[in-house]
């Protein structure tokens, strides 16, 4: 491309820009063209735009059409150059006297057009005077066409002011919109108050969390229209220790923690950072804090300790009976061939199993959290499984005085499990219900056939479980916080621990209890039948 063809394309981009041609008329320049019709004594005046095509009249006095091919017209000559173009009489110009705008209507014989510039400086058309004789302008008329030209590019530069100052506005609040989808997408909770403290903001997550969205409240409000805690979740906060005011008043926030309580939501944890949006002003300015929800970080923290709490008392409660026991007998203080040696005996090999219990409880834990325990997945014979756990776990049921027993009229059934962990969660479900059965009590274990699975229950008329205590029932590092639980120990991984055998074997767990009327803890299986056989063979860990 050559710099002529260059200049037109800028020229042309300039002309676009305006978004001017074929616009209805406009006073501002249809005045100009009467002034420049009166004042120069023309019948004709225009505000002509050249485009690639055709000439375009803006405004037009004592002319009926609206434009004409960019061929004929006079005005693409003028924009050639910036100074005035005038033409006496266009029939002694050889640029002109076969023109039919000449020749034919309008029969134009004097034109005199100022270029007219882009706010970019391009000439993007005139604005000019025609009459129907030869004539010439003073020196008195051509300055008035020239400052009226100017007023016409003053017109422009107001039109192409607005339509950026439009654009801007339009682009401002697409990224407005966007900024709110933005922040209403996000997880973590915004707010923002503006210079004076009221609020400003409060994205989507925000809102949820405090229930409510109470915009252009000033600061001393806030204590009062959200309920907010310290990280104790029992003391409430004042003005002043809201991570929003101590940001909109330069202080440093950085990983605050505090509580949002909120009806119908358990409390919420939650770390606050923030500060102000413009600090190099000094004093209080608009400012933001950012929220992030740590509610299960903090319940899983606070599970994870009180289970840290309860292995480290159970680890040391046999430990001290075994070192108790043998020290009496070391000592000679008992004979160990006595009964009162006997006990003692008894006592350290009991609580000797209680600490392998214990350690294997942790050891299996963390492999399955690890990934590392791989099955041998085929089929079993239930009834059998079940009876050599019922067998295997005889000394509990004697020790708490209760017995088990399977109904009449089982169906026998084949089931796809690994021999061992199979044996390890009955055990588990058969040991809890003696722990939590009433003496004398009975301890029901039956299964039944329900689509391609069976389902294995234990059900007891035991002590019973809270309904809003049965989900943490086979979550890690969680305890049911009741006398009998603690009385009678545990870490509270047996279920947990339950939960990810059954379901690596294909299963899933579950219990329904209700207090003082007994639990029936339950476990599906998928049944070994022809469509399942290939389930058969090592699983390798995930």
């Amino acid at each position: 491309m050559n710099n002529s063809d260059s200049n037109e394309q800028q020229r042309l981009a300039a002309l676009a820009a305006l978004q001017i041609m074929d616009t209805p008329s406009e006073q501002a320049f249809d005045d100009l063209t009467a002034l420049a019709a009166r004042w120069l004594d023309t019948p004709i005046a225009l505000i002509s735009l050249i485009d690639s095509q055709r000439q375009w009249f803006k405004s037009r006095v004592g002319l009926n059409t609206s434009e004409t091919p960019k061929e004929m017209a006079f005005c693409a000559h003028a924009i050639r150059q910036p100074a005035l173009m005038e033409v006496a009489d266009a029939t002694l110009d050889a640029r002109f006297a076969g023109n039919p705008l000449v020749t034919g209507d309008p029969g134009i014989r004097f034109y005199a057009g100022m270029p007219i510039a882009s706010p970019q400086g391009t000439l993007i058309g005139t604005l000019c005077v025609i009459d129907q004789r030869p004539r010439t302008l003073n020196d008195q008329q051509r300055d008035t066409l020239q400052r009226l030209a100017r007023l016409v590019e003053y017109q422009l530069q107001l039109r192409h002011t607005l339509l950026t100052s439009l654009e801007e506005a339009h682009e401002l609040a697409h990224q407005q919109a966007l900024n709110r989808r933005l922040l209403d997408s996000l997880k973590a909770g915004v707010v923002a108050c503006a210079d004076d403290g009221t609020l400003t903001l409060f994205n989507s997550t925000a809102q949820q969390w405090h229930g409510t969205n109470m915009l252009n409240l000033p600061p001393e409000e806030w204590a009062r229209s959200y309920d907010l805690y310290a990280a104790d979740g029992r003391t409430p906060l004042t003005t002043d220790d809201i991570p929003l005011v101590r940001a909109w008043q330069g202080k440093p926030v950085e990983n605050v923690e505090i509580c949002i309580a909120c009806a119908d939501q358990p409390l919420r944890h939650v770390l606050c950072s923030g500060g102000l949006l413009y600090p190099e002003q000094g004093g209080p300015g608009a400012a933001i804090v950012v929220m992030h929800d740590i509610s299960e970080i903090r319940h899983a923290s606070n599970m994870k300790s009180h289970f840290l709490a309860t292995v480290s008392h159970e680890l040391r409660t046999p430990l001290t009976a075994i070192t108790g026991a043998l020290g009496l007998l070391h000592s000679g203080t008992t004979d160990p061939s006595s009964a009162a040696g006997a006990r003692l005996l008894g006592i350290a090999r009991e609580n000797s199993q209680r600490l392998n219990e214990l350690i294997n409880d942790l050891l299996d834990m963390e492999k399955l959290e690890a990934g590392k325990v791989a099955l041998q997945l085929e089929p079993q014979d239930l009834r059998a499984a079940v009876v050599q756990a019922m067998e295997s776990n005889r000394p509990y049921a004697e020790r708490f005085q209760v017995h088990w027993y399977i109904p009449d009229g089982l169906a026998d059934m084949a089931i796809i499990a690994d021999q061992r962990r199979l044996q390890q969660v009955l055990t588990n479900y058969l040991s809890n219900a003696a722990k939590f059965s009433h003496s004398g009590g009975s301890i029901r274990i039956e299964w039944h056939l329900k689509g391609d699975s069976v389902t294995v229950s234990v059900v007891d008329q035991g002590i019973g479980i809270a309904a809003e205590q049965q989900p943490l029932l086979f979550t890690k590092f969680s305890q049911l916080d009741t006398t009998d639980k603690r009385r009678r120990g545990g870490t509270g991984l047996g279920l947990a621990i339950c939960k990810e055998l059954i379901e690596r074997m294909g299963g899933q767990v579950g219990v329904q209890s209700e207090v003082d009327r007994g639990s029936c803890f339950w476990f599906t299986l998928p049944l070994a039948v022809s469509d399942n056989r290939q389930n058969k063979g090592d699983v390798p860990p995930p």
